[in-house]
């Protein structure tokens, strides 16, 4: 469906557009004043502008969401509001109708004098300021246009949003300043979450409801005591609001007072009651702690508790500092691994305070970790796992849900490499999926994007690859053959958290990126993987394969956040059943548990400093070795990359054997790994399976045969790189 949003830079708008975005829909959003993205402008005063426009976007469906919200700004200006209220909605109201689309208009309690509220659908209005009568105006000239509208009237619409004007913003902005804020003690209304609002609108859109419904919150109470909640959830000082009669703030538009709405109608629609105001502000307070990095708080219990646990917290440190005792490098004794955790006490810390709140499944470090990765990474949305292998999993079964347009189905093919760790082509073998393989480049042990290019077929309907060791793929060609052949994209970035390729991170090319928390990777939660999230529309289906495939997005010890647990209608299921138990995708839970994010949350923190340790590593081991390129084919890496290293990747060359080679490193304790399943066909549980081959896999074969890697992780002391170019020389000088 393609959906026209009038207004998307404003609070409703904004949030009409990224959740229609969610469902998959074509979206074209409109601004008057402050510019977005691909944003078209548009002045709704001006009737040529409005109907090109919708002519140029030929929507299936318009959300007027725009307008001039202010009263008092209304009142001074009656003749802007009249041009812009009323007659902008009478233009676009004909301008959809002529091209056959429907019209939902958002419209305000302030319709109403205020004398007898909560009011009802039937109520007959009497609006008392001009904002009120510029809404009634544009609701009769709608309804004077369409038969089948939708007229939504809300009231009270709060919503975290930094660029938004709403009551809950005035209220930060006063509050955590230290200003007082004198609020009306005589206004009443029902507090409506804007993402309340937004679902329900669309549910009523997916139910092709038409007339005039109110779209409210639950509770109705006075603007001073919703704005005292609203502090307490922001954890501001509730006694910084005074409660001030309305004759006394000196607003110059006239205030409806015994305002609000029933919703007596909405229920019936939709079968659930809305949302309370607790339901409302905990959604809300999880947005605010997103865009301001408030770390979830810990479970208070206070008293003599409360003390004992700042003591095992102090002896957790002071444990940490007396058992980190620093031996010194012993060539041929100590030990150099390929890979290994790095951690101090922060994650022992956090580890033991989310083992003394015993909250074992996923919450308040898993909530933490999750906005913090998505923040570094800039993507859409970020879904915490329990490992690389599910995440590469979750990612396959995501792209296969029958919410995909489009999705892919058993016998479809999917081009991978044949060089590749196992669980990155297991998720396509279980689905049914055909997997394509391709060979590898010698260097950087990447697929060759020329046979790439000529293995895609007809059948071919995605793409899973992974950035080798860290070294980014030659994502600018591969992602141009994904939208030329309309292919799903999987980055595997499992082993490359922290690189980029021409300035950008790599997990936020593709449609779906992946990345593993193993302690062999870039930061580690000992177990743990991760989803990134590059498209809207995959975002909560993502979430749902993870989470048993249910069709609630629920975070984990929360009921009701859509406010209409028992109000869907899906699939075979009578009307009402539980939604926390409705099932749209095939899934599993694949969640891991807090004590496992709350390493992460530390390892986050630190992950530039590790991201600089492999990428120091990895250059001391190169220039220590460029003398040995007679002997040895050292790694290469696209100019634009700034790859964040698993390893070092050494493939032989000559005479040489790498049997021979490794051997000799590993018998001075210089651990080394081969390049994962090499070519993984000719693993045994592999040999049998459905597949396709383009080319002849030598290359793969070669790196099976001939190349190696060694570690370049920061736990690695200068000593130790060292002595490994040492003794890679030693290896050639007695061959010489």
């Amino acid at each position: 469906m393609k959906v026209l949003v009038i207004g998307a830079t404003g609070l409703v708008g904004s949030r009409l557009l990224h959740r229609a975005e969610d469902l998959g829909h074509e979206i074209v959003g409109t601004y008057c004043h402050r510019a977005y993205g691909e944003g078209r402008r548009l002045d709704l005063g001006n009737p040529e502008e409005v109907q090109h426009c919708v002519e140029a976007v030929r929507p299936n469906l318009v959300f007027l969401a725009g307008g001039l919200p202010g009263a008092d700004y209304c009142e001074d200006h009656p003749e802007e509001s009249q041009a812009i209220n009323v007659a902008g909605a009478e233009h676009t109201a004909r301008a959809a109708a002529a091209c056959g689309a429907r019209l939902v208009f958002f419209s305000s309690d302030f319709i109403f004098d205020g004398s007898r509220g909560p009011y009802g659908e039937e109520d007959s209005p009497g609006p008392l300021n001009v904002y009120g009568k510029s809404k009634l105006a544009a609701e009769q000239r709608i309804q004077d246009v369409f038969s089948d509208f939708l007229i939504i009237r809300t009231t009270v619409v709060f919503g975290w949003n930094r660029t938004s004007l709403n009551f809950a913003m005035q209220v930060w902005q006063r509050l955590s300043t230290g200003q007082p804020f004198s609020v009306a003690s005589d206004q009443w209304g029902n507090p409506t979450l804007v993402d309340y609002l937004v679902e329900a609108t669309l549910r009523l859109v997916q139910m092709d409801a038409t007339g005039v419904f109110n779209v409210v919150g639950k509770d109705r109470l006075p603007r001073h005591e919703f704005a005292r909640a609203l502090a307490k959830a922001m954890a501001l000082d509730a006694d910084l609001i005074v409660p001030t009669p309305t004759t006394a703030l000196g607003q110059r538009a006239p205030r409806p007072l015994q305002a609000g709405l029933k919703t007596d109608k909405l229920r019936a629609a939709l079968g659930t009651v809305p949302l309370t105001l607790d339901e409302s502000l905990s959604r809300f307070r999880r947005a605010w702690r997103v865009d301001t990095h408030v770390a979830p708080a810990p479970r208070f219990v206070g008293g003599e508790a409360e003390q004992v646990r700042r003591q095992i917290l102090d002896q957790v440190e002071r444990y940490y500092q007396l058992s980190q005792v620093q031996t010194p490098f012993q060539p041929f004794k100590t030990r150099i691994p390929y890979a290994g955790r790095v951690h101090d006490e922060r994650e022992m810390l956090n580890l033991i305070e989310c083992a003394l709140d015993f909250w074992l499944t996923l919450g308040r470090y898993g909530e933490l970790f999750e906005r913090k990765l998505k923040a570094s990474l800039g993507c859409r949305d970020f879904v915490l796992v329990n490992s690389g292998s599910n995440a590469n999993l979750c990612a396959v079964m995501s792209l296969m849900s029958p919410q995909v347009d489009r999705p892919l189905r058993p016998g479809d093919e999917v081009i991978t490499p044949a060089l590749t760790f196992a669980t990155t082509l297991t998720p396509i073998v279980h689905s049914g999926l055909v997997p394509v393989f391709v060979d590898c480049e010698l260097g950087t042990y990447n697929v060759d994007p020329v046979q790439v290019e000529q293995a895609i077929s007809s059948k071919v309907r995605a793409m899973m690859i992974p950035h080798t060791l860290g070294n980014p793929f030659s994502l600018d060609v591969l992602c141009e053959l994904a939208r030329q052949h309309d292919l799903f994209l999987v980055e595997d970035t499992c082993d490359g958290l922290g690189g980029t390729f021409d300035g950008r991170p790599l997990g936020t090319f593709g449609d779906l990126g992946t990345l593993s928390f193993y302690p062999a990777h870039q930061i580690t939660m000992g177990e743990g993987g991760a989803v990134i999230v590059n498209r809207p529309h995959l975002a909560r289906i993502v979430r749902s394969v993870r989470d048993w495939g249910r069709d609630c997005w629920c975070a984990t010890g929360e009921s009701n956040t859509c406010g209409k647990r028992f109000g869907w209608q899906l699939g075979d299921l009578p009307a009402g059943y539980d939604h926390k138990y409705i099932f749209s995708n095939w899934g599993y839970n694949l969640k891991p548990t807090d004590l496992q994010a709350a390493i992460g949350v530390a390892q986050a923190d630190r992950l530039p400093e590790f991201v600089e340790a492999r990428r120091r590593n990895f250059d001391r081991l190169y220039n220590a070795l460029v003398p040995l390129q007679d002997h040895l084919l050292l790694p290469r890496w696209d100019p634009r990359a700034q790859p964040s290293w698993f390893g070092f990747p050494i493939t032989v060359s000559g005479k040489v054997s790498r049997a021979e080679l490794v051997r000799w490193l590993e018998d001075a304790n210089i651990e080394t790994r081969m390049v994962f399943a090499g070519n993984i066909l000719r693993q045994p549980a592999y040999r049998n399976i459905v597949h396709r081959v383009q080319g002849t896999l030598e290359n793969s074969d070669r790196v099976m045969r001939d190349t190696f890697f060694i570690g370049v992780y920061p736990g690695l002391t200068e000593e130790m790189l060292n002595f490994v170019a040492e003794r890679f020389r030693n290896f050639f000088r007695q061959r010489t």
